[in-house]
């Protein structure tokens, strides 16, 4: 249940916020780009070592804050979706690749089972994946260390099905698992900014599918359905 507004609590819709986080991401990623010509400069000119090195990590941070905001961003942008065929088998071959390109340390934790026989599904393989991948960091995050985390494809009534399958025994949070991806920015997650769900409810929205994330008790099963 939502709470009511306070008084004086102003509703800004999500549009102008998104214009607003597309704005400032584009001034801040502006200003990050100066800071990283003049680091570039300094080091052309610097001649110490340790000095050189300190320059070296500042870049780093400079490009991972760069790629923070971009994604933050994007995650509040409209979809775009453009499905195309693809031979279901390739589609779990696909996401195998990306997954052990995204999450080196986790994939061994992964069981990836391809049940898909020689349909063939219309997806956007890129937003699929980066859906999916959304999934799986939640769960990383959220699950005790070293638990199996079972990633599974399959075509049920000529849809195609990918379920993240977590055991569970109890949840961290409140509120129900049903209503995880139904809104954006609730997090439980510590420097989390309740994104991640919620985008891959809309890439499964933009394709004509859903995303629903249910609790049995002792698993969490995140499932996303893509039209055949």
């Amino acid at each position: 249940m939502k709470n009511p507004p306070l008084p004086n609590e102003q509703l800004v819709p999500l549009e102008r916020i998104s214009k607003f986080i597309r704005q400032l991401t584009h001034d801040v990623r502006n200003g990050l780009s100066a800071i990283d010509l003049e680091t570039a400069f300094i080091a052309e000119i610097a001649t110490d070592p340790e000095v050189l090195s300190e320059i070296r990590k500042l870049r780093e941070m400079v490009a991972e804050t760069a790629k923070m905001l971009r994604t933050v961003s994007q995650n509040f942008q409209p979809v775009t979706a453009h499905p195309i065929p693809w031979a279901a088998t390739t589609v779990l071959e696909e996401l195998g690749k990306q997954l052990q390109a995204e999450f080196p340390e986790e994939f061994p934790t992964v069981l990836l089972e391809n049940q898909f026989g020689t349909e063939t599904v219309q997806i956007d393989l890129n937003q699929t994946l980066a859906a999916i991948f959304a999934v799986l960091r939640n769960a990383f995050h959220f699950r005790k260390e070293g638990t199996l985390v079972r990633l599974i494809g399959r075509v049920q009534d000529s849809q195609a099905v990918m379920e993240v399958r977590e055991p569970k025994q109890t949840l961290q949070s409140e509120t129900p698992p049903e209503q995880w991806s139904a809104e954006p920015l609730h997090s439980t997650r510590p420097g989390g900014y309740g994104l991640g769900l919620y985008r891959a409810r809309q890439i499964a929205e933009a394709q004509g599918g859903t995303l629903e994330t249910t609790f049995t008790g002792s698993e969490l099963v995140t499932r996303i359905t893509l039209p055949g």
